[in-house]
């Protein structure tokens, strides 16, 4: 199932710019309920490289950048660089020493330095067309690593979030944009999504 918790006239607040401006920095990589989720997505990438010759890697909504530092220290022939809008973030992605870009991605998709991965994790609930962007970046990548969380629906969900997927609502999203599923894992309050596109 899929929910989408916004009128169809409206563009919902959570996911514009005035929203996050002030926001404070996200440090997922020390959040231990966020482990799980970043270990999957790093094994994905990693899957990714090996599996497909990927060398190159975009994080949109890449947060304070704790999962390109991942990257970077265990893949070191991967160039990897990401993008947000959030500035506490960007601040403390650059403390991590890592490539992050300020942009409103989500409505610039043109302006995205495209990869052969594409890294979404914990965005496209955050999003005013997460289908738009997935049928975008099938045009633009050849690998898609995902997440966003899975037991969240109409009536239960991060006051945040403008979309709400169970496991089988949002593999149908990933693949309805073009990409094929290779891997789809539950680890603690997030689904975990690795796809190929379709040849």
């Amino acid at each position: 199932m899929e929910w989408k918790l916004f009128p169809d006239d409206v563009v919902p607040e959570q996911s514009t710019f005035a929203f996050h401006e002030h926001r404070e920095r996200a440090p997922h990589l020390e959040q231990e309920w966020h482990h799980g989720r970043l270990e999957t997505a790093q094994d994905y990438i990693a899957r990714a490289w090996r599996e497909y010759d990927c060398t190159t890697l975009v994080d949109l909504g890449c947060g304070d950048g704790g999962l390109l530092s991942l990257v970077n220290i265990t893949l070191l022939d991967v160039r990897a660089w990401g993008y947000e809008f959030t500035p506490a973030n960007l601040v403390g992605a650059a403390e991590r020493g890592v490539d992050a870009r300020q942009l409103d991605f989500a409505n610039n998709l043109h302006a995205i330095e495209w990869a052969d991965i594409t890294v979404m994790t914990e965005v496209l609930e955050h999003v005013r067309d997460p289908h738009g962007i997935l049928r975008y970046a099938s045009t633009r990548t050849e690998v898609l690593v995902a997440s966003s969380p899975w037991n969240e629906n109409d009536l239960s969900h991060d006051a945040c979030h403008v979309w709400a997927w169970d496991m089988e609502g949002y593999a149908k999203m990933i693949t309805d944009a073009g990409f094929h599923v290779i891997s789809h894992v539950k680890t603690g309050l997030f689904q975990v999504i690795m796809a190929t596109l379709v040849r």
